[in-house]
Protein backbone atom coordinates (compact mmCIF):
# COMPACT_ATOMS: atom_id res chain seq x y z
CA UNK A 1 0.00 0.00 0.00
CA UNK A 2 1.66 3.34 -0.78
CA UNK A 3 2.27 5.77 1.95
CA UNK A 4 0.52 9.05 1.21
CA UNK A 5 2.61 11.99 1.25
CA UNK A 6 1.62 15.07 4.01
CA UNK A 7 0.77 18.39 2.10
CA UNK A 8 4.50 19.65 3.20
CA UNK A 9 6.43 16.35 1.41
CA UNK A 10 3.65 16.65 -1.40
CA UNK A 11 4.75 20.12 -2.26
CA UNK A 12 8.04 20.58 -1.09
CA UNK A 13 7.35 23.08 1.10
CA UNK A 14 10.51 24.54 2.98
CA UNK A 15 9.80 27.58 5.23
CA UNK A 16 13.22 28.36 5.60
CA UNK A 17 12.96 28.75 1.54
CA UNK A 18 10.60 30.50 1.56
CA UNK A 19 11.80 33.07 4.58
CA UNK A 20 15.12 33.76 2.70
CA UNK A 21 12.81 34.80 -0.50
CA UNK A 22 10.43 36.91 0.95
CA UNK A 23 9.97 40.86 2.09
CA UNK A 24 7.55 40.95 4.82
CA UNK A 25 4.46 43.32 3.79
CA UNK A 26 2.21 43.42 6.51
CA UNK A 27 1.30 42.44 9.93
CA UNK A 28 -3.17 43.05 10.12
CA UNK A 29 -5.05 41.72 13.26
CA UNK A 30 -8.93 40.36 12.27
CA UNK A 31 -10.87 41.51 14.91
CA UNK A 32 -10.58 43.20 18.21
CA UNK A 33 -12.88 39.74 19.81
CA UNK A 34 -10.22 37.56 17.90
CA UNK A 35 -6.99 36.23 19.11
CA UNK A 36 -5.56 36.15 15.57
CA UNK A 37 -2.85 37.87 13.29
CA UNK A 38 -2.51 37.56 10.16
CA UNK A 39 1.74 37.96 8.46
CA UNK A 40 1.70 38.49 4.89
CA UNK A 41 4.72 37.96 2.93
CA UNK A 42 5.38 38.74 -0.71
CA UNK A 43 7.77 35.76 -2.79
CA UNK A 44 10.35 37.55 -4.97
CA UNK A 45 9.52 34.64 -7.32
CA UNK A 46 5.92 31.93 -7.57
CA UNK A 47 6.05 29.54 -5.36
CA UNK A 48 4.48 26.20 -7.64
CA UNK A 49 4.54 28.90 -10.52
CA UNK A 50 1.10 30.23 -9.28
CA UNK A 51 1.95 32.18 -5.73
CA UNK A 52 3.13 35.25 -4.98
CA UNK A 53 2.43 36.00 -1.59
CA UNK A 54 2.03 33.77 1.60
CA UNK A 55 0.03 34.57 4.72
CA UNK A 56 0.79 32.81 8.16
CA UNK A 57 -2.08 33.06 10.98
CA UNK A 58 -0.87 33.12 14.12
CA UNK A 59 -3.38 32.08 16.99
CA UNK A 60 -1.86 33.13 20.54
CA UNK A 61 1.05 33.81 19.44
CA UNK A 62 1.46 30.15 17.58
CA UNK A 63 1.76 29.78 14.05
CA UNK A 64 -1.03 27.29 12.87
CA UNK A 65 -2.59 28.14 9.35
CA UNK A 66 -0.24 28.85 5.97
CA UNK A 67 -1.77 30.39 3.12
CA UNK A 68 -0.72 30.77 -0.74
CA UNK A 69 -2.19 33.72 -2.39
CA UNK A 70 -2.08 35.06 -6.13
CA UNK A 71 -4.24 37.63 -8.53
CA UNK A 72 -2.39 36.87 -10.92
CA UNK A 73 -1.59 33.26 -12.39
CA UNK A 74 -1.60 30.81 -15.33
CA UNK A 75 -4.79 28.75 -14.70
CA UNK A 76 -3.10 25.76 -16.47
CA UNK A 77 -0.49 26.11 -13.66
CA UNK A 78 -3.36 26.00 -11.05
CA UNK A 79 -5.49 22.78 -12.55
CA UNK A 80 -1.74 20.76 -12.56
CA UNK A 81 -1.94 22.01 -8.87
CA UNK A 82 -4.92 20.55 -8.14
CA UNK A 83 -4.75 17.31 -10.23
CA UNK A 84 -1.63 16.64 -7.98
CA UNK A 85 -3.46 17.04 -4.99
CA UNK A 86 -6.19 14.80 -6.31
CA UNK A 87 -4.00 12.15 -7.27
CA UNK A 88 -2.47 12.32 -3.74
CA UNK A 89 -5.91 12.59 -1.60
CA UNK A 90 -8.43 11.41 -3.95
CA UNK A 91 -11.40 13.48 -4.86
CA UNK A 92 -12.43 16.28 -2.04
CA UNK A 93 -14.68 16.46 0.44
CA UNK A 94 -18.06 17.19 -1.75
CA UNK A 95 -16.39 14.07 -4.17
CA UNK A 96 -15.46 16.73 -6.31
CA UNK A 97 -12.18 15.85 -9.27
CA UNK A 98 -9.97 18.36 -10.85
CA UNK A 99 -12.61 18.87 -13.51
CA UNK A 100 -15.13 20.37 -11.29
CA UNK A 101 -13.18 23.38 -10.12
CA UNK A 102 -14.41 25.85 -12.77
CA UNK A 103 -18.07 24.56 -11.63
CA UNK A 104 -17.60 25.79 -7.69
CA UNK A 105 -13.67 27.70 -7.48
CA UNK A 106 -13.80 25.94 -4.17
CA UNK A 107 -12.40 22.50 -2.64
CA UNK A 108 -11.13 20.98 0.46
CA UNK A 109 -9.86 17.92 1.77
CA UNK A 110 -9.47 17.33 5.89
CA UNK A 111 -8.15 14.54 7.72
CA UNK A 112 -7.92 13.35 11.13
CA UNK A 113 -5.14 11.77 11.77
CA UNK A 114 -1.56 11.03 10.32
CA UNK A 115 -2.66 8.26 8.07
CA UNK A 116 -4.94 10.63 6.50
CA UNK A 117 -7.90 9.32 7.18
CA UNK A 118 -10.38 11.57 5.62
CA UNK A 119 -13.26 13.57 7.64
CA UNK A 120 -15.58 16.45 6.78
CA UNK A 121 -15.75 20.06 7.85
CA UNK A 122 -18.84 20.45 9.56
CA UNK A 123 -19.92 21.84 13.00
CA UNK A 124 -21.78 18.42 13.46
CA UNK A 125 -18.51 16.22 13.18
CA UNK A 126 -16.59 15.62 16.13
CA UNK A 127 -13.45 13.82 14.30
CA UNK A 128 -10.38 15.65 15.29
CA UNK A 129 -8.50 18.04 12.36
CA UNK A 130 -5.37 16.73 12.02
CA UNK A 131 -5.29 19.34 9.03
CA UNK A 132 -7.08 20.15 5.93
CA UNK A 133 -6.17 22.06 2.55
CA UNK A 134 -8.54 24.32 1.06
CA UNK A 135 -8.28 26.23 -2.27
CA UNK A 136 -10.65 29.15 -3.24
CA UNK A 137 -11.48 31.67 -5.74
CA UNK A 138 -11.63 35.12 -3.77
CA UNK A 139 -11.48 38.35 -4.69
CA UNK A 140 -9.77 40.33 -4.35
CA UNK A 141 -7.05 38.05 -3.53
CA UNK A 142 -7.62 35.81 -6.38
CA UNK A 143 -6.92 32.17 -6.04
CA UNK A 144 -6.26 31.15 -1.95
CA UNK A 145 -4.92 27.87 -1.02
CA UNK A 146 -4.81 27.17 2.76
CA UNK A 147 -3.27 24.71 4.66
CA UNK A 148 -5.25 24.52 8.23
CA UNK A 149 -3.44 23.04 11.35
CA UNK A 150 -0.10 23.49 9.12
CA UNK A 151 2.02 23.27 12.43
CA UNK A 152 1.01 19.42 12.71
CA UNK A 153 2.75 18.79 9.43
CA UNK A 154 5.55 20.87 9.84
CA UNK A 155 7.11 20.83 13.65
CA UNK A 156 9.63 23.94 13.13
CA UNK A 157 6.23 26.30 11.80
CA UNK A 158 6.19 27.79 15.17
CA UNK A 159 9.76 27.54 16.39
CA UNK A 160 11.49 29.54 13.38
CA UNK A 161 13.04 32.85 14.80
CA UNK A 162 11.94 35.05 12.22
CA UNK A 163 8.22 34.50 13.02
CA UNK A 164 9.37 35.22 16.59
CA UNK A 165 10.74 38.05 15.28
CA UNK A 166 8.07 39.56 13.21
CA UNK A 167 5.12 38.83 15.43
Amino acid sequence: MRKIRTIKELLEIDIEFLDKNSVFNTDLISDSNDTRNFLLFDLKSKFLKIFDQFQISMFNKKAKHLQFRTSNYDAIELLKLIDLIVEEYGNDENDQRSSDWNTLKYMSWWFKNESHEPTYDDYENTDALYYGIMMSENQPNGIEFSIIEYSNTDMNFEKINWLQHRV
